[in-house]
């Protein structure tokens, strides 16, 4: 349950201004049937997500556990930055035609997805955690939040959100993410506030 909420957590901050929001918009505005837009965006995120998560429970057996926990602190410390970064607005996605809404969608989000720092929190995470399926549907689920009302609301919930606003409250957040990681790694976590890391790091070296 906790690798499902913290993937949840994480993956929807990265998502807050990405691609695959604004993907979701340009959807929204182009068609007038959101359902099958909607379940095939959920079909491509999630094969997606699972395949970053089997990445990362692989990555993990090759990486000493002492280390994991400074690895994953300094990918969300990465992030942090990353989410300040407007993304680059390259006009028009070339979207498959022909084959229904439901597999354009699939298609669509699955490739968009690729190399994306949604990607790299569900590697860092699927290692720290070694689940992959808990890992996959709370990424795919943190996805969903944002890009779901961004599908239906179309480019009107683009324009009235305060997106560097947001995408400052992102950064914050993932400090406090890494911050978090940072100190489970280094046993400094205080009892009873959070889960203690320290303690999931240590049964990994085991």
């Amino acid at each position: 349950m906790e690798a499902f909420l913290v993937s949840t957590l994480a993956v929807g901050i990265a998502e807050i201004g990405d691609r695959s929001m604004f993907l979701a918009v340009l959807f929204g505005i182009r068609y007038q049937r959101p359902w099958p837009v909607f379940w095939g965006m959920a079909l491509g995120l999630f094969i997606n997500q699972l395949l970053s998560a089997v990445l990362g429970v692989w990555f993990a057996t090759l990486v000493d556990a002492q280390w994991l926990g400074w690895i994953v602190g300094g990918v969300f410390l990465v992030m942090a930055v990353w989410v300040l970064i407007p993304e680059k607005e390259e006009g028009e996605p070339k979207i498959i035609s022909g084959r229904g809404l439901f597999l354009t969608a699939a298609v669509a989000f699955f490739m968009l997805e690729m190399a994306d720092k949604t990607q790299l929190a569900v590697i860092a995470l699927a290692g720290v955690y070694q689940s992959i399926l808990p890992v996959a549907l709370g990424a795919s689920l943190g996805i969903l939040l944002l890009t779901g009302p961004a599908l239906w609301l179309g480019h009107r919930f683009a324009d009235l959100l305060p997106m560097r606003t947001l995408n400052i409250l992102a950064s914050v957040l993932f400090f406090l993410l890494a911050a978090w990681m940072l100190l489970g790694a280094a046993g400094w976590l205080p009892e009873g506030i959070l889960p203690d890391l320290g303690e999931r790091f240590e049964v990994l070296e085991t």
